[in-house]
């Protein structure tokens, strides 16, 4: 009889009654500011973390989980009598983790041999984007699904998700040096919020809409470009520091304009906060399988 275990990173933004609900094991990336080591989702909740970016000076630098954590996670998990076990892990072009998960894996195999199934899955995609199939992956458990058919389900659904998201501010990139000062500064100067697409591995700026109220219909217009059968699926309303006001006006649109079946919202997380900045919005959905 087949027991599976089921882990991600805590990049993946899964609400802590989820985690628990379903006995998801979160292995916590790190993030270092000002002497002081904050492990994502067990120290600090996304909306100190926003605070912090916008109290302080210096950017906090994320760590990715280290081969130990993720051998000593298999090591607990076969003690435990698990038979199989299923990684879904952040966006392997940015971030070591997966990387670091799959040498684990090695490294288990020839500590233990073959006794139990180890699958690990580069995401290719970030935040509760591949949190929400993760949870999935988990109910699916519950329900008495067989591990291949849970790794099939997962396989096709990150094969099709994606996402866009939008930034208010260009403060905090040109703070990180994710953009020079001298194109923050002309982009503030012509109210210009960038609008980037979210798949397969990659964030591509493929917009750009001009004044803070221009960033919610920018968002509707590109989302409604590539999603698939929106009245059959859930749209994910994903946000950091932003107004109530501008959440309820995209939700509210995804319903009426899209036409999607429900929309569920849920914080961004610190280790992808640190990147974006605290002023994010973004929209995940199910759009065409691709290859």
């Amino acid at each position: 009889m087949e027991k599976i275990h089921i882990l991600t990173d805590s990049s993946a933004d899964i609400p802590q009654q989820q985690v628990e609900l379903y006995g998801i094991e979160i292995v916590p990336i790190t993030l270092s500011h000002e002497g002081r080591v904050i492990r994502e989702y067990y120290d600090i909740t996304p909306a100190e973390y926003c605070k912090l970016l916008e109290e302080s000076r210096e950017i906090p630098v994320t760590a990715m989980v280290t081969p130990t954590v993720f051998l000593d996670s298999y090591r607990r998990a076969h003690e435990r009598g698990c038979t199989h076990l299923l990684a879904v892990l952040i966006n392997a072009n940015g971030s070591g983790t997966y990387q670091a998960a799959c040498l684990a894996r090695d490294m288990f195999r020839e500590e233990a041999g073959e006794v139990m199934r180890i699958e690990v899955i580069d995401s290719a995609t970030y935040t509760y984007i591949y949190g929400h199939i993760v949870a999935l992956a988990a109910d699916m458990r519950e329900q008495g699904e067989s591990f291949d058919a849970i790794l099939s389900v997962v396989r096709s659904r990150l094969n099709r998700v994606e996402a866009y998201l939008g930034v208010y501010s260009l403060k905090h990139l040109k703070k990180s040096g994710r953009i020079s000062g001298g194109a923050a500064f002309v982009g503030e100067a012509l109210g210009l919020k960038p609008i980037s697409h979210v798949c397969a591995g990659a964030v591509t700026v493929t917009d750009k809409v001009r004044g803070e109220k221009a960033l919610v219909p920018g968002l509707i217009r590109n989302v409604s470009r590539r999603v698939v059968q929106p009245e059959k699926q859930t749209a994910l309303l994903l946000y950091g520091d932003v107004p109530a006001a501008r959440i309820d006006e995209l939700e509210k649109r995804l319903r009426t304009e899209i036409g999607f079946k429900d929309v569920l919202r849920g914080p961004i997380g610190p280790s992808v906060l640190t990147n974006t900045g605290p002023q994010a919005l973004a929209v995940g959905y199910y759009g065409a399988p691709r290859g």
